[in-house]
């Protein structure tokens, strides 16, 4: 399986990302996931919200006190370099909060900035190694 994100948006922003999503490159719709193709980089895309089932009340709890109603998007990458890029076109100016899989929620506008201060950042390696 491939590396995933989740984007966390209110339902205004959500809607606006489904639809930056679909332009983003070559978008074909799938049985489980879509299937976004941009230049090398090939994304799995799942705007159902059904990933919000592996979520725990409280983890629930604490997003819904920081966005309010919100839905979920599923993002499966191959390389942090192509979903770097692909973020800085699809969350630019929302909000919402990346749940990066790694134990981070992190909102939108921190994970573009740390993007910019850092262009290496891979949230897959913890501080420190």
């Amino acid at each position: 399986m491939r590396p995933t994100i989740v984007l966390l948006s209110p339902l205004g922003s959500h809607q606006r990302i489904v639809a930056r999503l679909r332009q983003a490159g070559t978008y074909s719709e799938g049985e489980i996931f879509d299937r976004l193709d941009r230049g090398e980089c090939s994304f799995g895309v799942d705007a159902s919200g059904d990933v919000l089932d592996e979520f725990d009340e409280e983890e629930l709890g604490e997003i819904r006190h920081k966005l309010g109603e919100f839905q979920a998007i599923t993002l499966e990458y191959v390389e942090v370099s192509c979903i770097r890029d692909l973020l800085g076109e699809v969350i630019q100016g929302l909000s919402g909060l990346v749940d990066t899989n790694y134990g981070e929620l992190i909102e939108y506008g921190e994970v573009l900035a740390r993007f910019q201060r850092e262009p290496l950042w891979d949230w897959r390696f913890a501080i420190g190694e």
